[in-house]
């Protein structure tokens, strides 16, 4: 006789949960958008709205509308709306700047506040140079007026002088740190390739954890050595040998500098040379090529990927396992003196950065594959360098050495990126500018190429709860030897 058979009772279904979105309004798909680091700027309009839809709710917890106040350092007054919040607006004159103050009232602390200084830049750049504490003294003011927590934007340019193209915003972000935390960057593009970008810099009412500098230096600026103030090129797929190396460099990006920054023949230097990047795209332009690299693995397979291009004659090119600290020793005398040196260091400990493992799907996957996920174990390697600014120290070292194998007039280009670490921002560039473009410096800053990463996916970094963007903007800062 059959037995019979009970269905057993299904467990109760989980509840689905659901991502509360404590920082705005928008959708998901809308909020990624917003993640990535550079867009086209268009007009005014779209740029303050997707800065105040995106930093704040239309209503608070306490159910008031969102206040946000908009300053503008000139006599300026964009057009935009106030898309639903509570809109203040101010204007200052640049002269002005260290007297402002918005005293409380019912209508304070501001929930978000903008402060746009792209009208006023020639006027600002001397006021940083002979009043620099004014500066800090309106950036502090802003800070006071503005919620704990609260985010406060500031929207600059590059500006072009006689002598060239002043860097106003990192100096700018950089005073900021005395009052706020810089939390990141965006980049507002224009329509033609050579106007000048929007920074879009944004600041947190928080305590600063990353490096505040006591003192910025007087630079030394110099006519941008390439015209182009953005690229995007498409790098091909890397081959088997080449994603053995966590962080290559595309050989597309390094050709568009060299061919317009040497002649044929000229010798073209990379003192940390990774898988030979710079030397394949030098060969292939024509140009002599020499390369250093600490890492014997990667050594070997940029003498590879090279031989591949130079043949194996290294009439034209020579790649030599060393440290580059140790370049002007290296460097054979037939590839002196160096026409133009470009190069990308490690991004400090970025590799190092645990979120690098949890979040980004890369390392995930090369971990996953037993390939590296850092550069080596050693201690002269610049990536596992633990303290900041002994990594800017050491680096500003190389780059005095590349002077000395290019001389007066040649350029340097250095490929890096501000990067986050451990929650706190780590300006590279700025301060590798910083160092080694003062007064005492070997070089003059001769101005940015962003490399624009439009191959990269977006990650939901933070999504809901915090802004952390997807960094895709590199910077390519051209340095001229003095």
């Amino acid at each position: 006789m059959p037995t019979a058979q009970h269905a057993l009772p299904s467990p109760p279904a989980k509840p689905k949960r659901t991502l509360e979105n404590r920082i705005n309004d928008l959708t998901w798909k809308d909020w990624l958008l917003f993640q990535k680091s550079f867009f086209h700027l268009t007009d005014d309009e779209s740029l303050y709205g997707g800065l105040i839809q995106f930093f704040t709710k239309q209503y608070t917890q306490e159910g008031r509308l969102a206040r946000v106040m908009a300053i503008t350092v000139s006599d300026e007054r964009p057009a935009f709306g106030a898309h639903g919040r509570v809109l203040f607006r101010e204007t200052v004159a640049p002269t002005d700047i260290g007297q402002w103050r918005y005293d409380e009232t019912d209508f304070t602390p501001f929930d978000f506040i903008v402060v746009d200084m792209r009208h006023s830049g020639a006027a600002l750049v001397e006021l940083v140079a002979e009043h620099a504490d004014s500066v800090r003294q309106f950036l502090a003011n802003c800070r006071a007026a503005l919620k704990e927590g609260g985010f406060c934007v500031l929207l600059s340019q590059e500006v072009t002088t006689d002598a060239g193209r002043y860097p106003l915003p990192w100096v700018l972000s950089s005073l900021a740190r005395r009052s706020f935390r810089l939390r990141d960057e965006r980049i507002g593009l224009p329509d033609a390739d050579d106007a000048a970008p929007t920074y879009v810099n944004v600041l947190q009412a928080a305590k600063e954890t990353g490096p505040v500098h006591a003192d910025l230096p007087a630079l030394r600026i110099g006519v941008p050595a390439i015209r182009t103030q953005w690229v995007k090129p498409k790098p091909k797929p890397r081959s088997k040998k080449e994603i053995l190396h966590p962080a290559k460099f595309p050989e597309e990006l390094v050709r568009i500098f060299v061919s317009e920054l040497t002649p044929t023949d000229a010798v073209v230097f990379d003192p940390m040379g990774g898988t030979g990047s710079t030397a394949v795209a030098a060969l292939d332009a024509g140009r002599k090529a020499v390369i250093v690299e600490l890492v014997e693995a990667w050594a070997d397979i940029a003498r590879s990927r090279v031989a591949k291009v130079g043949g194996m004659t290294t009439e034209r090119w020579e790649v030599l396992h060393g440290d580059a600290r140790d370049a002007t020793q290296l460097i054979p005398a037939k590839f002196r003196p160096v026409a133009y040196t470009v190069t990308s260091p490690p991004y400090w400990r970025i590799l190092h950065n645990p979120g690098m493992h949890v979040s980004n799907e890369g390392q995930k996957a090369r971990l996953a594959k037993g390939l590296r996920t850092t550069y080596s174990e050693s201690d002269a390697d610049l990536g596992n360098i633990k303290d900041y600014r002994q990594f800017i120290d050491d680096l500003a070292g190389i780059y005095n050495c590349c002077a000395d194998l290019m001389g007066p007039g040649r350029v340097l280009t250095i490929v890096t990126k501000n990067v986050k670490f451990e929650r706190a921002q780590y300006p590279i560039a700025w301060d590798l500018v910083f160092r080694l473009c003062g007064i005492d410096g070997r070089f003059e800053y001769a101005g940015t190429t962003f490399w624009l990463q439009d191959d990269v996916g977006l990650k939901p970094f933070g999504m809901g709860c915090d802004w952390i963007s997807n960094i895709l903007h590199n910077y390519c800062i051209h340095l001229r030897v003095r």
